[in-house]
């Protein structure tokens, strides 16, 4: 039997009995003492999802083409098809169905009967519950997975190891190359091999939850000619002696596992696909670009004596000297309280003229986020994203499999690149818990000695960042095209639609003035002006003076080219580009508004109905059942009278509280009605009444069959009547399968 061939009783049962079962099940599994660790219940949870997920995305349709194959190779005699539901005919259904297309009609008017506008609504709608369901899950499940906490970590260490402490030296108090020893003895060796008598715990001095992992790796860039000029620069990667002298010789200590300390070697590389992915990247410096893969490499100890062997043993052979362009300190934190790993990378760029120019790079990241780490809540969040991907997947592939020549289309392309996106997601999020699995267990089986880097997950971290940004986007755009029902998109898209032309006319003319002003302030006041030292932080500079931001910026930067070219230069930005040519802009986008608002409502008189009255006359009857469930139904009360008297009563109490109304202070009279619109209103009315009149009739004749006639609806007539014809006539020829 159907669920919607149930009677009340059944249904009542079915709920009830199914209560007593999840209560029983509930009360067995919480008392009977079998429990299970959180960790070891959500795996086998998850097990469980994706063992349905395979069968349902895999082996369903794997089983429907097998046997689509087997009927169409060897057809087999089959059983005809018996239907669950009674052949025997009903007038009750007839009549039923004749009175839901009866209070249809009531809220349908001759403005509801545009088969085009109707469909077009209907496609809006159908897109709206798509794509804004899609939207409303992927964001939240972005919001689920940020962790705004990780901010206070990134600038608390960022500080620790760029300020100067009362126990370590700040990056960014290295001014001299000699300087570079005295940050290795105070900041990475005497700060993480902290006393206990001082500082209450051991390991790190600043907190004792932070641990560091492995060793830290030093790594240098040089060049083989120290006169590097204007050419791109050739990294030098042979194997030197100490001091930097060939020939190379092998030295003892070099085959053995248990090193003391070592020089600079050049940097090894595992060739692999990952690798080459996700580490073969710059870093942009101050000065130019160092490659990640290159350069000579140091491994630090561990202990305080070593440590500091080790840096004597590099101050004494120079190891360090004017070829070196760039040196990174790179070492891994982890905190266990948080679940968090930090990265740092510690740049100190060797600049021509002697000086040094420093950098502290921190990437906090929870590496261990995968599903067993998961909240409840996430976990919830993204089944029912995973569900809607689906169905938006499976609506796509709906629309190409009958309609192949429609991937052509501009929004289909996005639809697909969803996709695609979700697809390529999915694959980072794989790839992200093997490298996890991966460092794991390199930290349980390395010793203190090697050094575990967090380049790789912390890259694929930042892809799958970009990944989601570049999804919410796309998803963003898609939904604005479904939007187009309301006025504001249409307005909005119509406008930049036509005005795209002068938009980017005035955009060219603004930019290439922004240019020129950011090349004729960058040249003078480039070596006095921070902001000014490149061409592009000069071009922006222009920007934001401009359009008001003043914040950070000092007048007097725009005068070291003389009193003269400042007054111009200041001139040129506040009255040129801020006042006259912004206001142009401005101007031309309002003109275009303004056209584009006359023609949209030129569109809409020939529009009856607007998307909100599709939506009432289309999903009315489910939102009135399902306010029926939660709203109590108003009873009517006769009081003692009449249903005339009663309805005259309350159009009398109508009429007194509009004339009280009326009285108030802010009382403002609906507008009159034109000749036009009263004999549209007219006609509505009209039109219900005959409606409201149908409905009652249909209802009528219902009631009578289920006092007068048998389970079926029929009267009992004498032989030879031909009452009930048309119904039974109907019923015989549209028999129920």
């Amino acid at each position: 039997m159907k669920l919607s061939n149930a009677n009340k009783r059944n249904l009542l049962f079915c709920a009830f009995a199914t209560v007593i079962v999840l209560v029983c099940l509930i009360l067995v599994g919480h008392f009977c003492g079998f429990q299970h660790e959180p960790k070891a219940f959500k795996i086998m949870i998850m097990t469980l999802v994706f063992v349905l997920i395979f069968d349902w995305l895999i082996w369903e349709p794997i089983r429907f083409v097998v046997i689509a194959i087997d009927h169409a190779t060897w057809p087999s005699m089959d059983l005809p098809y018996t239907s669950e539901v009674s052949n025997q005919p009903s007038v009750f259904t007839y009549l039923k169905t004749r009175l839901k297309s009866r209070r249809s009609e009531i809220l349908i008017t001759d403005e509801h009967r545009n088969e085009a506008l109707n469909q077009k609504y209907k496609h809006i709608s159908t897109d709206l519950m798509l794509y804004g369901s899609y939207f409303l899950a992927l964001l939240l499940n972005i919001m689920a997975a940020q962790d705004q906490s990780l901010y206070y970590t990134t600038n608390m260490m960022d500080r620790l190891f760029r300020l100067d402490t009362p126990t370590t030296m700040g990056l960014s108090n290295i001014y001299f190359h000699y300087q570079i020893y005295t940050f290795f003895e105070l900041t990475l060796v005497e700060a993480f091999n902290a006393n206990v008598s001082v500082y209450g715990h051991d390991g790190w001095y600043a907190m004792e939850q932070w641990k560091m992992l492995g060793a830290i790796r030093l790594r240098q860039l040089r060049t083989s000619d120290k006169n590097i000029g204007t050419n791109k620069p050739k990294w030098d990667s042979e194997t030197y002696a100490p001091q930097w002298k060939l020939p190379y010789k092998r030295l003892h200590y070099t085959d053995r596992y248990w090193r003391v300390f070592d020089p600079f070697r050049p940097m090894d590389v595992n060739p692999s696909f990952i690798n080459g992915l996700l580490l073969n990247f710059d870093h942009l410096g101050d000065l130019m670009r160092y490659p990640e893969l290159g350069g000579y490499i140091a491994l630090m100890m561990r202990t305080r004596v070593n440590n500091r062997k080790q840096v004597n043993y590099l101050h004494y052979n120079k190891w360090l000297d004017r070829k070196t362009v760039a040196l990174f300190m790179d070492f891994s934190m982890y905190n266990s309280d948080a679940h968090a790993f930090t990265m740092l990378t510690l740049r100190v760029e060797n600049s021509p003229f002697g000086t040094q120019l420093t950098n502290v790079q921190v990437d906090c990241i929870r590496i261990l986020g995968g599903g067993d780490h998961m909240t409840l809540y996430q976990n919830i969040l993204l089944g029912i994203y995973f569900i809607l991907v689906l169905q938006f997947i499976r609506g796509l592939g709906k629309n190409l499999w009958y309609d192949p020549a429609s991937i052509k289309q501009l929004w289909n392309l996005v639809d697909l690149t969803i996709c695609l996106l979700n697809v390529f997601l999915l694959i980072l999020f794989f790839v992200r818990e093997l490298l996890s699995n991966a460092i794991l267990h390199t930290i349980q089986t390395s010793t203190m000695e090697q050094y575990l880097g967090l380049q790789r997950p912390l890259q694929l971290h930042r892809l799958i960042k970009i990944t989601m940004g570049l999804l919410i986007t796309i998803t963003t755009l898609r939904l604005w095209k479904v939007l187009q029902f309301a006025s504001v998109f249409q307005h909005f898209s119509q406008t930049v639609f036509s005005a795209w032309k002068a938009a980017i006319s005035l955009g060219v003319a603004i930019v290439v003035i922004l240019m020129g002003l950011g090349i004729a302030l960058a040249v003078p006041n480039g070596n006095n002006a921070v902001f000014c030292r490149h061409l592009v932080h000069a071009i922006i500079t222009c920007l934001w003076y401009s359009v008001g931001y003043s914040d950070n910026f000092d007048p007097n930067d725009f005068f070291h080219g003389g009193v003269f070219f400042g007054m111009l230069m200041f001139l040129a930005l506040v009255f040129l580009l801020g006042i006259v040519l912004i206001n142009v802009f401005t101007s031309v986008i309002y003109d275009y508004l303004s056209s584009t608002r006359r023609i949209l409502m030129k569109k809409q008189e020939t529009e009856k109905i607007s998307f909100w009255q599709f939506l009432q006359a289309e999903y009315g009857e489910v939102v009135r059942r399902l306010l029926c469930c939660f709203i109590k139904r108003k009873k009517y009360y006769r009081r003692k009278h009449t249903v005339a008297e009663n309805v005259a009563m309350e159009l009398d109490h109508q009429e007194y509280k509009e004339l009280i109304r009326s009285r108030g202070r802010y009382y403002k009279p609906k507008p009159r009605l034109t000749d036009e619109e009263q004999h549209a209103d007219y006609r509505r009315r009209v039109h219900r009444v005959i409606s409201l009149n149908a409905v009652l009739e249909v209802q009528l004749e219902l009631l009578e069959r289920y006092l007068l006639g048998d389970e079926y609806g029929n009267f009992p007539t004498p032989p030879g009547s031909d009452a009930d014809s048309d119904i039974i006539k109907w019923i015989k020829s549209n028999p129920r399968k």
